[in-house]
């Protein structure tokens, strides 16, 4: 399991939270993966208490089975979850970037083409760790233009199944297609065309629909 720094005056349950579930959504814990606290607890170098909280609310993600006195299990990954989850993102993110096309600055327009630059630089390293974050920076900052940050969370929430599935798929593939997404979104928020914004996002994050069923073919062990 990858460990990630503690952050200053983050709680262990809130640290042992974020590492699990970063190692789920990056497949380093892999769907089906039998968890023990104690070995969870040894390895973060924390007591099992925090870890055991930690499991207990992502399991109400559903991301974690939890069975008490035997363990713990890394969740398939379950279709219908995702197709949800596409639907809730793609419906709120499609119109809150509109409106990011319409408030977006001079300053916002050149954090989102850096932005876009350096995914670029990170697919020709072959960095794809660093190339999600970026990715998933792109996106925040729409809800960041638009003074909606409440609703990147909730959408983040609900979005680790999708998340997991989003690995699965730049895993070999050809991720080209994504950045010329991201171009086609910043170049309507560039002309300020909220109806063009709305719409791009809408069919790049609705991309997922296409790419399930081929994906489950290549991981069937993997899904539920």
């Amino acid at each position: 399991m990858k460990n990630i720094e503690k952050l200053p005056k983050e709680s262990n349950r809130d640290y042992a939270f974020r590492v699990i579930r970063d190692n789920i959504i990056k497949l380093v814990l892999k769907p089906g993966t039998m968890l023990s606290e104690q070995d969870l607890a040894d390895e973060l170098e924390l007591s099992r208490t925090p870890v055991h909280e930690a499991l207990q609310e992502l399991s109400k993600s559903r991301i974690i089975e939890v069975f008490p006195q035997k363990g713990s299990l890394v969740s398939l990954i379950d279709s219908e979850l995702i197709e949800e989850a596409v639907f809730v993102r793609a419906t709120l993110e499609s119109a809150v970037t509109e409106q990011a096309a319409l408030m977006a600055t001079e300053e916002d327009i050149k954090e989102l083409t850096d932005n876009i630059e350096l995914q670029e630089f990170l697919l020709k390293q072959n960095n794809i760790d660093k190339f999600m974050e970026m990715d998933n920076a792109f996106h925040q900052k729409m809800y960041a233009i638009t003074n909606k940050m409440q609703c990147y969370y909730m959408v983040k929430a609900m979005n680790i199944h999708h998340d997991r599935f989003r690995e699965l798929r730049v895993q070999g593939a050809d991720r080209s297609p994504i950045i010329r997404q991201h171009k086609q979104i910043l170049e309507a928020i560039k002309e300020h065309d909220g109806e063009l914004a709305k719409k791009c996002t809408y069919e790049h994050i609705t991309r997922t629909r296409i790419d399930v069923a081929e994906i489950q073919k290549k991981y069937p062990d993997y899904f539920a």
